[in-house]
């Protein structure tokens, strides 16, 4: 039997609808409290001031008993962060800063904190104009139930793998580059832990935006699904002249995300976002006392891919197992995902691709074939979707795995202002893509974090193939699906950071 779209649409809507439902009810009342994945406080969130105001006082003096009126506790908090990063790319060296630099990374400014059971949490993200600019990384209000009971609504953290983070380094592992690590999207989520449990779950309306027309652009902190038209077009004479490589600091000249002809491709593709997403992660604790703590957990998502042209709606989902551990100073995090992406491309889109690259692909005599192969594209249309974030969008394999892998140790020490020296190696590697030819994404990164009181410095050695924060302008677009560089690559970073 066939179901006609608007049926199947009809179908989706009520059969989310029916889970939210349910899922709502079942995290209200259940018992239970939000435990962090990791003890330790994320980077970016560190407190250091309070402001308490009493909300306002009652002047009522009846006899009957009077409850406390509940107060204002607010925390200020923020970052401010630097880098000096060293590369060697040879001939592909980054035109402004050459094999490296002294930059401005970013600084951070965000405030937390309660009105009775009423809860929130923001941060507001400034990056330099060619990685963004000023966006908002978080933002969302909630209600506390009880101390393991809480919900949260707005732009918060997808419950998805470990958290907050996956990884050690200050580059993150491949799991953030492809969506499924410290995402950021804007729904509802509900946080429930009875005993040792950790459940999360969320729906998610739309990914993360900053402006009222579905965020139509590439300036955010987490990686997407974002519509690729919304890139500055990519300029042919631009290209001759240095202009259109992804490496523009200005992000003026855009490049050709989508293969086409003569630059066109990014306009022969519609606009395509993430919409009506479901998540839920399930951990379970097992405390060793004063030695520490083994979390294992699995977590699943699935949601939408919407054509923004046509309304036709496509499905995309992932899931994971994890394990995190610290005993005594030694941490270790361990996860497996897999992630597929379906992307709702009208026939017409399909046949435009092939007939571009048929164009392109052409021998010395002209005629249309695989002979010449001159764009280099060997596959279709939906093999890929675009994501982005920090102002540069790529394509991504639309099937592919994920391990991720990340070992530290804490030592403390007492050097000067300096409390603790946390040396780590993380590993992580994409493989099994949807196109058998296509190179896998593998990072190697050895480093260490420093500690002095608000000062925090994470000094990396990153070796790669197929990284986008460690690879060339040439082919970026193609570094989370073909990967047409696959050269590795090595580049030493020192971000020191305030944190307050």
């Amino acid at each position: 039997m066939t179901l006609s779209h608007n049926a199947l649409r009809s179908h989706m809507n009520r059969y989310c609808t029916a889970v939210l439902a349910l899922f709502l009810t079942a995290g209200l009342m259940l018992p239970g409290s939000a435990l962090a994945d990791d003890p330790e406080p994320a980077d970016d969130s560190t407190n250091a001031t309070s402001l308490v105001a009493n909300a306002w006082e009652s002047d009522n003096t009846t006899a009957a008993p009077q409850q406390d009126e509940p107060t204002l506790d607010v925390s200020i908090n923020g970052s401010l962060r630097f880098n000096a990063l060293f590369r060697s790319y040879g001939e592909q060296a980054d035109k402004t800063l050459g094999d490296g630099g002294f930059t401005f990374d970013t600084f951070r400014i965000g405030a937390n904190g309660s009105y009775g059971g009423l809860i929130f949490d923001s941060e507001l993200a400034v990056y330099p104009e060619s990685f963004g600019g000023v966006f908002l990384q978080k933002g969302w209000v909630g209600y506390e139930f009880s101390e393991n009971r809480q919900i949260q609504v707005g732009v918060s953290q997808v419950p998805f793998g470990i958290q907050p983070y996956a990884s050690s380094s200050w580059f993150f592992n491949s799991t953030y580059y492809v969506g499924l690590e410290d995402d950021y999207d804007a729904g509802i989520k509900a946080m429930f832990s009875p005993g040792n449990w950790d459940i999360q779950g969320g729906y998610y309306m739309n990914a993360e935006q900053t402006d009222f027309f579905a965020g139509s652009n590439f300036g955010r902190y987490s990686y997407d699904v974002v519509p690729v038209n919304s890139f500055p077009p990519f300029d042919t004479q631009g290209e001759a002249n240095g202009t259109g490589d992804a490496n523009d600091v200005t992000g003026v000249g855009g490049y050709e995300v989508v293969p086409g002809v003569d630059g066109e491709g990014n306009q022969i593709r519609s606009p395509i976002a993430e919409a009506n997403q479901f998540n839920l992660k399930a951990a379970y604790s097992f405390d060793h006392g004063d030695l520490g703590f083994t979390k294992v957990g699995v977590s699943g998502q699935r949601g939408q891919l919407k054509n923004l042209s046509t309304g036709d709606t496509d499905w995309h989902a992932a899931y994971a197992v994890h394990f995190q551990g610290r005993y005594g100073g030694f941490g270790a995090k361990l996860e497996f995902a897999q992630q597929e992406l379906n992307p709702p491309l009208t026939d017409q889109e399909r046949t435009a691709f092939q007939s571009a690259q048929q164009t392109e692909n052409q021998d010395d005599d002209g005629v249309p074939g695989p002979e010449g192969d001159i764009s280099g594209v060997n596959y279709d249309a939906d093999d890929f979707v675009v994501m982005g974030a920090y102002n540069f969008p790529q394509r991504v394999a639309a099937e592919h795995t994920v391990y991720s892998s990340s070992v530290s140790y804490r030592i403390p020490v007492s050097v000067g202002p300096v409390s603790q020296i946390k040396p780590y190696y993380d590993f992580s590697l994409v493989t099994n893509k949807n196109v058998d030819s296509w190179n896998d994404n593998a990072t190697h990164d050895i480093g260490f974090l420093t500690t002095a009181g608000p000062l925090f410095v994470y000094t990396d050695l990153n070796i790669s193939k197929g990284h986008p924060f460690n690879h060339p302008g040439a082919n970026f677009a193609s570094v989370m699906a073909e990967n047409n560089d696959n050269e590795w690559r090595t580049a030493f970073n020192v971000n020191i950071g305030i944190y307050f």
